[in-house]
C-alpha cells in the first residue's frame, strides 16, 4: 500500500512538471502578469495602501497618490520609479497606489482620476495638490516635487535613476522577451 502511494505521488509530480509551461512576465507589453508593484517594483507591500488619502490629509502628512492598472506597460515601468521613491521618502510621505480597475463612480478614491494611467498626484501636508502628472515620468521629476515639499534643493535631471530590483528590470529576463536583442556571444549562457 505504501509503495502504491509513493508511485502515485511520483506520477503526480512527473505529470505536473510535464504539463506546466514557464511563466513569462514581460515589461513591455500590456498583458496582465500580476501585481505590478510586487513583480516590477519589488514592493508588494504597497498593496493595499497603509492609509487612505483622507487619513493622510487628516494627519497632515504629504501623500503621493498613484492611479494604475496592472496590465499597462507604462504602469509596469513606472512601478520601479514609485518603489524607488518610497524607499527614500516612505517615512515622510504616504504612498497610496489605487488600481483603477477597483474604482467605482461613487468611490472617493477616484475623485481625482482623469481616465489616464499612470496618473500621479502629490498632496502637500494641507491636502492641496502640489504636483500632478500623467504617464511614466522621470524619477527626477517626481523626486524634485517631493523634495520641494520639504524645502530641499532639487536634483539635476538624469542624476537619479530608478535602480532595478529584479531580473526583469535588469534585462536578465530579456531572452524571453520578443523585443530583446539576440545574443551574439558564443559563451554558454547560465
Amino acid at each position: 500500500m505504501l509503495l502504491l502511494r509513493i508511485f502515485l505521488v511520483f506520477l503526480l509530480v512527473v505529470g505536473m512538471s510535464l504539463s506546466t509551461a514557464p511563466a513569462n512576465a514581460l515589461l513591455n507589453d500590456d498583458h496582465y502578469d500580476g501585481n505590478i508593484f510586487a513583480l516590477y517594483g519589488s514592493n508588494g507591500g504597497m498593496i493595499p495602501p497603509r492609509v487612505s488619502l483622507k487619513q493622510a490629509k487628516e494627519q497632515g502628512i504629504p501623500a503621493l497618490l498613484i492611479y494604475y492598472i496592472d496590465d499597462s506597460s507604462d504602469c509596469k515601468k513606472y512601478a520601479a520609479t514609485i518603489a524607488n521613491l518610497q524607499v527614500r521618502y516612505g517615512l515622510g510621505v504616504y504612498f497610496i497606489p489605487y488600481s483603477v480597475d477597483s474604482l467605482s463612480p461613487e468611490d472617493e478614491r477616484g475623485q481625482y482620476y482623469t481616465g489616464q494611467v499612470p496618473q500621479t498626484l502629490l498632496f502637500d501636508p494641507e491636502g492641496n495638490i502640489a504636483y500632478q502628472s500623467v504617464g511614466n515620468r522621470p524619477i527626477t521629476e517626481v523626486e524634485n516635487a517631493i523634495r520641494a515639499l520639504f524645502k530641499l534643493d532639487p536634483v539635476p535631471p538624469g542624476v537619479i535613476k530608478a535602480k532595478p530590483f529584479n531580473e526583469i528590470q535588469t534585462g536578465f529576463a530579456g531572452s524571453r522577451s520578443p523585443a530583446a536583442p539576440a545574443s551574439t556571444s558564443t559563451e554558454a549562457q547560465p
